[in-house]
């Protein structure tokens, strides 16, 4: 049989967008280097997991394709937001978030046969390629599967690991109960670099206290 393959997608938005609610801690120009630098981390710890045969970021921000470029990550141009139809509790910004990331999911199964999907946050600057690694294992028992974040209402990580499940992504605030209610099932396991991602400044104190990747320790270093 063929060893699993998974590939991996990290859907970044505009990065004047990205973390507002930061600013009451950083300002723009500091915010978007933070997200840069956790991004840099993410993709580091993704690409280095044996399993993993390839790592695309979805964004439509020229700066973050050209850090994923620079690290060897594919880019998919998230296009411009558009209307919610479809799913009335998404904002226009999440809705073209969701379809940008199942554009990509069905670009890299025509692409790639048999590959697993995960489409995972870009702000865990604490994960650990062994939680990545073992989350994944656990996932593979098959269909969707997500793994809830620290606050237990986002989702850090969602899975599909069969060719004729979609991904069927529902990120944006609240995802969790989304994506549990769609039929995606909770993956238990100690994780708490895959489970903490950064929205607010005590995200932040959290991931520092588990220990942040290079680029980030770096970022926050200059920062002080």
């Amino acid at each position: 049989s063929v060893a699993p393959r998974a590939h991996v997608l990290v859907a970044v938005k505009e990065l004047h967008a990205a973390k507002t609610r930061l600013s009451g801690v950083f300002d723009t120009d500091d915010r978007t280097g933070l997200v840069l630098s956790m991004l840099r981390d993410t993709l580091a710890v993704v690409s280095d997991v044996a399993t993993v045969v390839g790592v695309t970021v979805v964004t439509p921000d020229p700066a973050v394709a050209r850090l994923a470029r620079s690290v060897g990550a594919h880019v998919y141009a998230d296009p411009a937001p558009v209307a919610a139809e479809s799913r009335p509790e998404e904002s226009g910004t999440e809705h073209g978030l969701n379809a940008a990331l199942a554009a990509a999911a069905e670009h890299v199964r025509r692409n790639e046969s048999g590959v697993d999907v995960v489409a995972l946050q870009a702000d865990l600057p604490s994960l650990r390629g062994g939680e990545f690694g073992e989350a994944l294992a656990a996932a593979r028992t098959g269909g969707r599967s997500v793994v809830v974040d620290h606050h237990g209402t986002g989702t850090a990580r969602l899975f599909s690991c069969h060719p004729a499940t979609p991904l069927d992504s529902r990120f944006g605030p609240g995802s969790a109960k989304r994506h549990l209610d769609s039929g995606a099932r909770p993956l238990d396991g100690h994780w708490p670099g895959l489970r903490t991602d950064v929205d607010t400044a005590d995200d932040l104190d959290a991931a520092q206290a588990l220990g942040v990747g290079p680029a980030a320790r770096a970022a926050l270093r200059a920062l002080e």
